[in-house]
């Protein structure tokens, strides 16, 4: 089974997840980027809500090569207004997700992964969507056995 983590980070604390989360799946690192400088807390939380209400898809500027040839998708993310930022929703858009296996592994100071696990079923069509993870100080074994749901 070929192996991808995908992840949108703002400050760098999806990212360490996400390399904690390849780390234990093994399989390729991909960063997803998008156009907008979304900057510190406030300044994203702004850019957000906006995106949200008017149900922007802003640009991606990073593309995953060979993206057919992955078997499982590891998809990570800030939680923005309870539930994935709208940079996920054109991410997903972009690729054919029917028969991959899709995990969902999150960061929040305070939401749950519920929503957000919604969305990806909602976005990721054609995916077999497992489960989802809020990451913060799990052990490792914990995060294995949310792989292996």
């Amino acid at each position: 089974m070929k192996t991808l983590t995908a992840y949108f980070s703002l400050s760098g604390v999806t990212k360490k997840a996400a390399e904690r989360v390849r780390s234990l799946a093994g399989g390729d690192l991909f960063e997803i980027k998008g156009e907008k400088n979304y900057g510190g807390y406030f300044k994203a939380i702004a850019i957000g809500g906006k995106e949200l209400a008017t149900k922007e898809m802003p640009a991606v500027t990073t593309h995953v090569e060979d993206f057919e040839s992955y078997d499982r998708i590891l998809l990570g993310f800030p939680v923005w207004y309870g539930s994935c930022p709208r940079l996920i929703r054109t991410f997903a858009a972009e690729y054919d997700f029917t028969g991959k296996d899709v995990y969902v592994f999150c960061t929040s100071g305070s939401s749950g992964p519920e929503k957000s696990l919604e969305a990806v079923k909602e976005i990721c069509k054609g995916a077999r969507v497992h489960s989802a993870i809020r990451i913060s100080g799990q052990c490792d074994d914990e995060i294995l056995t949310w792989l292996e749901k």
